[in-house]
């Protein structure tokens, strides 16, 4: 277990410029920085069938496993281009993706807009 935690904790680390970037916009804008997704996707309503999958900021949607021993996971991801944060794999968004879920990974997409500025947190 102690390299897992110690993979999270470097993925934490990695993280802090976007947090530090994305907690600057949620005083400016009032947007809460960890949000539900209906407050980003309001015309969706798909989310509503997802409650528990939030937005980290504005470019990383974050889908936790919610189920002990869970090899695969389903998230929805809503319209637009996604990245799999832990494969760079593009995805197509306005549909239910299913990935295996290994214990050091949840299922974590980027919006492909900000793939480039953010890739080297989840691939260094």
């Amino acid at each position: 277990m102690i390299p897992v935690f110690r993979r999270f904790a470097h993925l934490r680390e990695r993280l802090v410029p976007y947090l530090v970037e994305q907690a600057r916009r949620s005083v400016e804008t009032s947007a809460p920085l960890m949000r539900p997704l209906y407050f980003d996707f309001p015309d969706d309503e798909k989310v509503w069938d997802y409650p528990l999958q939030w937005m980290l900021g504005d470019e990383i949607l974050v889908a936790p496993v919610t189920e002990a021993g869970a090899s695969e996971w389903s998230t929805y991801l809503p319209e637009g281009e996604w990245v799999d944060a832990w494969t760079g794999s593009p995805i197509e968004g306005g549909q239910l993706v299913a990935r295996a879920v290994p214990i050091d990974e949840i299922p974590i997409y980027v919006r492909s807009s900000a793939w480039d500025r953010l890739a080297e947190i989840f691939l260094p």
